[in-house]
Order: structure tokens, then sequence, then C-alpha cells
């Protein structure tokens, strides 16, 4: 069997289809152009680009190449380009902590077997030139510096100290955080170097924190296993002398 086809996918809601397939329900649309989808020896290939307009961004997949999608052990490639997206709505959405600004990235080279990812190069970063207000809450902080190998502890303890305690959110100059997986190790970096690591989160002005990563390697399950707790965990608290 085979197929060959184009076809405009026309502005369908995300709010729609997180609801039919049980995902947390996103903002905006997916629309775009495929100029040439082919079906052949069991390999489905896209030679266009796909795009999704989703938190008052744009989220454009190309290459995209599935392997025996019917079979047992489907494997998956592919770029993602993530353009300017409200960090605001998408830290919302998944309960993560409230974060102000622009996210952009890439996840270039990703390989997903049996639906599983096995490598990609990513980066998620604030974009450069980015003017929207950059503010973030403590429990982001938090979950930040969990996810990143920043040390939550370290972070809850500067926030639980002193004044700082006071404050339910904080300014940020720039964020970001940068994971190559290969081997089911993810080698980590941020957006600049930092004494003992780097920086997840630059701070600016007063009263400022930064959040600095230490973790150069960190297991793929384990970062998984991190983020998931980031997400759906209840909010966040910080109590003073804890």
């Amino acid at each position: 069997m085979s197929l060959l086809f184009d076809a405009t996918l026309e502005p369908i809601s995300m709010r729609r289809i997180c609801q039919v397939l049980g995902w947390p329900e996103f903002s905006g649309t997916v629309a775009g152009r495929i100029p040439r989808l082919t079906f052949k020896d069991k390999v489905l290939s896209l030679d266009g680009d796909l795009e999704a307009r989703v938190f008052d961004g744009r989220i454009v997949v190309s290459k995209l190449r599935l392997e025996d999608p019917l079979g047992a052990w489907p494997r998956l490639s592919g770029d993602i380009d993530l353009k300017e997206l409200d960090l605001q709505s998408v830290t919302g959405t998944f309960s993560f902590g409230e974060i102000t600004g622009r996210l952009s990235g890439y996840i270039r080279g990703l390989e997903l077997f049996a639906w599983r990812p096995i490598a990609f190069d990513a980066l998620l970063a604030t974009p450069p030139g980015d003017r929207s207000e950059h503010r973030i809450s403590q429990r982001a902080i938090s979950n930040i510096s969990a996810i990143g190998g920043g040390g939550s502890g370290s972070a809850m303890a500067t926030l639980s100290s002193g004044l700082l305690r006071f404050f339910e959110n904080f300014k940020y100059d720039r964020l970001g955080l940068a994971c190559k997986l290969e081997n089911e190790v993810c080698e980590m970096q941020g957006i600049a170097p930092a004494k003992g690591g780097y920086y997840i989160v630059k701070g600016r002005g007063l009263p400022r924190i930064d959040v600095i990563g230490s973790a150069g390697r960190i297991d793929w399950p384990q970062l998984v296993a991190n983020l998931k707790a980031a997400t759906s965990a209840g909010p966040a608290t910080v109590k003073p002398g804890d």
C-alpha cells in the first residue's frame, strides 16, 4: 500500500484536539500547508512544514518521518522550532508556577522509538531582544531548580531566608535550559556559565535571585520524573524559617 497527496490543514482548535486526546488543554490553533506527504514501504514522510499556532506563538515541525507507524516498533524523527511562545500561557496550562515573558528554541534531531525519546538536541530560552515583562514566581523557581539540577533545596532555602520570603515573584533578565539526549543521558547547559555551573535563570533588579544549575549530566528517566512532579504537584509554599 502507498499514497501520495498534498493538503492544506485549515485552523483547528487545539483545545478540542487536547480534549479528544486527554492532554492538558492548550490555547490556539493548528494549521499549515502539507505540500507532499508520502506513505510507501511502511514509511510516512512529510516534505513540507506543519505549523501550530499555540500559546500566542508558533511551533513548526519539519523533516517529519515515521517508519512502520502501524507496527509494534514505530520510529519517528524530525525537527521542531518554537517561536515566541507566551510563557504565562505555557506555565498556566501545566500548573508549573507563573512565569511571564516569551520563549523560543528548538528540538533538533528528534528521534522516538516506540514513541519513547532516544535522541535530540534541545534548547528553550528567552529570545534575544524580548521586551515583554519578565517575572517569575517562587514556585516556578523551585521547579526549574529541580528539573535542571539547580539544587531545589538551595533555591528554596534562599527564598525562605531574610526579606526574600515576603516576595511572591521576582524580575529576571533571561532564562533558558538546554539538553542533548544520548544513551538515556542528558547533557545539560544553561544560558551562560556561572560559578559552580550555569545560569538557568539570571535575575535582574532588587530583590534578585539567580537559579544556577550544577548537574552536567542527568539520567533521562530522572529528568522526566522531575518534570512530571513539577507539573502535577500542588502549589508550592515557602515558610519563614524552614
